[in-house]
């Protein structure tokens, strides 16, 4: 159940917030950086089980924005 709940969370959180974009950077590659940075959330949790989230979605975007991105609203 708490991985469900995580799941429409973040699926809430990116769908409505609109996309990571960076300059020089490719959809491709924004997927491949978020995909990225959410492996070290669940790494660094232990599990999916173990993750809030809404501390994964907060933790997301520290870590995009790190990487340089900013959400742009469509």
């Amino acid at each position: 159940m708490r991985t469900l709940s995580l799941l429409v969370v973040v699926l809430l959180f990116t769908g409505c917030a609109g996309r990571w974009v960076q300059m020089g950077k490719s959809d491709f590659d924004a997927q491949r950086d978020e995909f990225d940075c959410e492996n070290v959330i669940v790494t660094k949790h232990g599990g999916w089980q173990r993750v809030e989230p809404f501390t994964a979605a907060m933790e997301e975007a520290k870590c995009m924005q790190y990487k340089g991105y900013h959400r742009q609203r469509d």
